[in-house]
Order: C-alpha cells, then structure tokens, then sequence
C-alpha cells in the first residue's frame, strides 16, 4: 500500500466559533458539546484506519496559536492558514502530497463516517485519480486524491450551498468516485438524520457517547 496521509479539518473551540447555525437553536453550550463529541468520534475513526498500516493522520487546525493544544495531541497538527476554505484545502492537500503518494481530506460534521467508508475511499484511488463523499446538503464529507489540483479548482467552488460537491466534481481534472451519501450536520434537524445514521453494531466507543448525547439531547 502506497504511503497515505488523512487530514481532518477542525476548529478549536475556545478560540473559534462552532457550529453557529447548529448554536442558534439548540444553544452554544450544546452546539460545542456536540462539535466536541464529534471530533472525538471522528479522531477515533480515524485512529482506527490508521492502525498498523503505512497512513499518518493529521489535524489541519484552523488557529495556529492552537496547534500545541492537548486537544489536538493525539494526531499531528498542520495550520491550515486560511479562513477561506478552499484556500485551506489547497495547501494541506498540496502539503500532504509532498509526502504521500495519496490524500484524504474529511471534517467533523459527519462522525457517523465509518473505518469501512474511508478505507473505500482509499481502495478507489487504485483506480482513479479522485474520490468525493458527498453530504446530503449538497456539500461534501471527504475529498480523496493521488494527483496534483490547482488552488483555481479549490477557490472557483462556492462552499456551503447545495452544489458544492457537484461544482468541485466538475472542476477536478477527471471524474471522483462518488461514494456514500451522508449527512452534514449544521442544522438541528440534521441531527436525526445523523441518529439514524450512527448504527449502534459499527459505531466505535466514541461514536455510541454520540449516539447517547443525541439520544438525551431534549429529554
């Protein structure tokens, strides 16, 4: 297996907002517990892909006063330098393909996001030059890739509406893989999608506090 490197976007907490549209109705206490709860899922994930297999996981965190923060020790940390995403992914993509043969790149809004889904993504670049997981809402969850991409196809993408998978897919030099539709939460209403979506006989330790959370959210 080629050398692989995973990127997962965050923000950290005390320093940025988080979840702000989730915020305005469920509260920001919550909207924080909830981001909390879903990067600890994600990093478990993650941290599961990586076990005894040549691929390093990597935090891309979006405060540089932050990349020595306990909260992110677990993983690597790179700054990923901008408030403009697309700029963002840029660099970590260009970055980690300067050390390894493949890239994936994936947020926390989707910790449902399974050690099987992001290994098919993995095996889809034997084939192929790029792989998109797209979300529900229109954007996407995970962004694969063993070629280089111009900063114009990142920054020509409007992000956060309901083509931002499609526009991205067009963009690239050559087709994705379209893998597995899931949802993106940003909204209240997504969470019970997302509750549908976190099966209790895959979902990792941090994945069931999750699925607790959400259970006793309005209890």
């Amino acid at each position: 297996m080629n050398s692989i490197g995973i990127a997962i976007f965050v923000k950290t907490p005390e320093l940025s907002s988080v979840k702000t549209r989730l915020a305005a109705t469920i509260g920001s206490e919550k909207a924080e517990q909830f981001y909390r709860l879903a990067v600890k899922a994600v990093e478990q994930t993650v941290a599961t892909v990586c076990a005894d297999k040549p691929i390093t996981p990597y935090w891309a965190i979006a405060e540089k006063q932050a990349l020595d923060r306990p909260i992110w020790s677990g993983f690597t940390c790179l700054y990923g330098g901008s408030d403009d995403l697309g700029l963002s992914q840029h660099k970590i993509y260009k970055q980690l393909l300067e050390r390894h043969q493949r890239v994936i790149l994936i947020g926390a809004d989707s910790p449902q996001i399974s050690a099987t889904q992001i290994q098919q993504a993995i095996d889809s670049l034997e084939d192929h030059s790029y792989a998109i997981g797209p979300a529900l809402d229109g954007g996407y969850y995970l962004f694969a890739g063993k070629t280089a991409i111009d900063q114009k196809v990142w920054t020509s993408v409007k992000y956060s509406c309901a083509t931002t998978a499609s526009q991205l897919s067009y963009a690239l030099p050559s087709a994705p893989v379209q893998l597995m539709r899931l949802t993106d939460v940003d909204r209240e209403e997504d969470l019970v999608l997302l509750l549908e979506q976190l099966c209790p006989a895959w979902s990792n330790q941090a994945q069931l506090l999750l699925r607790d959370w959400l259970v006793n959210l309005n209890k």
